[in-house]
């Protein structure tokens, strides 16, 4: 085999590993989504509905949705806009530090706190400048509500991604029907497709400029230090998220 053909080899095998990888994610993101962010929001929402004083019945949330008064367009934009965009985020978040993260029954929940900690307070669902925490309550109870919810959310990443990357092989022409999870997250997550294309384009084109590193074996961050940071990371973010959460919860909705 010639130098050529050498590198056209090695691209084709990280092309591969890449969709592998891409297709767990996609799997684990609609598992996520559609068993926990999705219907979980949903009904966080409802039980605030109830439990919010009647003067916040029919008033407008930030989503532009009526307190009380559930639709099925309400509903599919929670999917939409909601649980789909949070379980391709959580997905990423785990193919990233999953190496680093504690072995067995124990690595979900502790990612469910991980991205309870370093996104729930930025993004959602807990971030503070959500006028709905005005609307509905009471806090404390939004507070209880969507933190078990993200760490729910992210157990289920969890559990989802190393379910299927047990069972799922590289890709092959008989193995195609298991990449079915990446291309229905393609067509019901549009940006999931164009991050996965990007993703591989940039993958031939770094081995295209660099062919020499094509087959070297990666460096790999000790895990004690993958942990190490990890941690660093969640306790910079913690008094920024305590701060978020009680202000929630001093908030009588």
């Amino acid at each position: 085999m010639d130098d050529s053909e050498a590198r056209n080899e090695a691209k084709l095998r990280a092309l591969h590993r890449y969709f592998w990888w891409a297709n767990v994610a996609s799997f684990a993101a609609l598992v996520s989504a559609l068993l926990a962010g999705w219907p979980g929001g949903r009904l966080a929402m409802r039980v605030l509905a109830f439990t919010s004083p009647d003067s916040a019945q029919g008033r407008l949330t930030e989503a532009q949705a009526n307190v009380g008064f559930p639709t099925l367009e309400g509903s599919m934009a929670l999917l939409l806009f909601g649980g789909l965009p949070a379980g391709y985020l959580a997905a990423i978040l785990y193919a990233t530090l999953h190496r680093w993260l504690p072995a067995g029954r124990l690595g979900g929940p502790v990612f469910g706190v991980i991205l309870l900690l370093w996104l729930g307070a930025v993004l959602d669902p807990l971030r503070p400048d959500n006028i709905d925490f005005n609307i509905v309550g009471p806090g404390w109870l939004s507070v209880a509500l969507f933190a078990g919810l993200s760490v729910l959310h992210g157990a289920l990443t969890v559990a989802a991604a190393g379910w299927f990357s047990n069972r799922l092989p590289l890709w092959s022409d008989k193995a195609a029907r298991y990449y079915l999870p990446l291309l229905l997250g393609s067509v019901l997550f549009p940006p999931a497709a164009v991050a996965v294309g990007l993703g591989a384009l940039l993958i031939l084109i770094w081995m295209t400029v660099f062919p020499a590193r094509a087959p070297a074996r990666r460096r790999r961050l000790p895990t004690w230090a993958g942990a190490a940071a990890i941690t660093a990371v969640s306790a910079a973010v913690l008094p920024g998220f305590i701060a978020a959460a009680v202000s929630i919860a001093s908030r009588p909705g």
